[in-house]
């Protein structure tokens, strides 16, 4: 099995295609700054990889119980126009993902968040077309870092999680797909962390496809 490509590779989608966790985080500022409530660089930071109801309820206390919902719009509302100034591209990623497919591997997509914020995201990149199933944050009732997402991807694509590898740039989303047994590896971010290189097998600066051939466990000592 050593240096085989895999049969399927499932990506993240936040931060690892695009950069979507830089909007995400200037749309919270902007979000909570509307409520009264400025906050530390810092408490932003820990809101990357986590879905929208893990960080709701690190303000919930500050903000009020029953405001979620007009909190929820404006959130939207902010990240939509941010969205629509701009968006970064991963290419490096972009390009392994058009590799990928050349060579018949089959793709997915694994987020912690919605299914049409994904889509959005893929259809903005242009890539739609390039991945074969979407596991979004309705999909499972456990999210990353619990490895649901992974199993549920694999179960999908029709792979033994085995014989595929996960691209994730943070070290919540990595631990979700070592614990359900893809070969993870992660790509640094402009908001990864050191604990990413724990949480993986490997960790790179940019992906390239030879990144992704599979390596036995003995091979890299874990």
């Amino acid at each position: 099995m050593t240096g085989e490509l895999p049969q399927a590779v499932a990506f993240d989608c936040d931060g690892t295609i695009a950069d979507t966790e830089s909007l995400s985080i200037e749309a919270w500022r902007r979000s909570l700054a509307d409520q009264g409530l400025h906050v530390t660089t810092s408490e932003l930071d820990v809101l990357v990889g986590w879905p929208f109801a893990t960080n709701w309820a690190r303000f919930e206390d500050r903000l009020g119980v029953g405001a979620q919902e007009h909190f929820r719009v404006g959130l939207r509302a902010h990240f939509s126009e941010l969205f629509e100034e701009g968006l970064d591209v991963h290419t490096d990623v972009v390009d392994v993902m058009h590799a990928l497919v050349a060579q018949d591997v089959t793709l997915a997509v694994v987020s912690s968040s919605n299914r049409a914020h994904v889509a959005r995201v893929l259809d903005r990149v242009g890539i739609s077309h390039l991945v074969r199933h979407v596991v979004a944050n309705e999909d499972t009732p456990r999210h990353k870092p619990d490895p649901s997402p992974y199993v549920e991807a694999c179960r999908r694509l029709g792979v033994a999680p085995e014989m595929a590898s996960a691209v994730e740039d943070t070290a919540t989303g990595a631990s979700s797909a070592r614990a359900a047994g893809l070969w993870t590896v992660g790509v640094m971010r402009a908001h990864s962390t050191v604990a990413l290189h724990a949480a993986c097998h490997a960790v790179v600066g940019s992906l390239e496809l030879d990144d992704l051939r599979l390596v036995s466990q003995a091979e890299v000592g874990h």
